[in-house]
């Protein structure tokens, strides 16, 4: 029975080291994104919230873009609520690229949700650096008093 709790548990640290890792990749991501489409110039857009077209649950902007009428959810939206359908919203369009845009002229949503993932991984990683540190002088301790 021990050994399986035992295997359990670093079962367990892997998958929270490879979803730590993962989140940390994630935020890096994010910043590549806000990296890139920063010093672009945007105009400023009135759109209308409207159901994705390829995943219902997600709400995406319905915009018109130099004659042309374009459906996509903002780049710099990852843990905000849009709106409700039908609500109108201002966006920023990338003006050399008409299928990015942002809710924000600057892009700051980025940085916040980046640094929320960040955050996170990191408080993951450290609770399982704390962890091995706590187990390994447990070890000491434990060698110590049998001696």
């Amino acid at each position: 029975m021990n050994k399986i709790v035992s295997i359990f548990q670093r079962i367990l640290r892997i998958v929270m080291f490879i979803v730590a890792v993962a989140m940390l990749f994630g935020a890096l991501f994010l910043l590549g994104i806000h990296q890139t489409n920063k010093s672009l110039e945007k105009t400023a857009v009135s759109g209308k919230i409207v159901y994705g077209t390829d995943v219902k649950a997600i709400h995406e902007v319905s915009y018109k873009y130099d004659g042309n009428e374009y459906q996509k959810r903002p780049l710099d939206v990852y843990f905000r609520r849009l709106g409700d359908e039908g609500d109108k919203i201002t966006v920023y369009v990338a003006q050399d690229h008409p299928t990015r845009i942002f809710i924000s002229r600057t892009g700051r949503p980025l940085i916040d949700s980046a640094g929320l993932i960040g955050g996170w991984s990191l408080v993951l990683l450290l609770i399982l650096f704390g962890e091995h540190q706590l187990l390994r002088r447990m070890k000491i301790l434990e060698e110590n008093a049998n001696k």
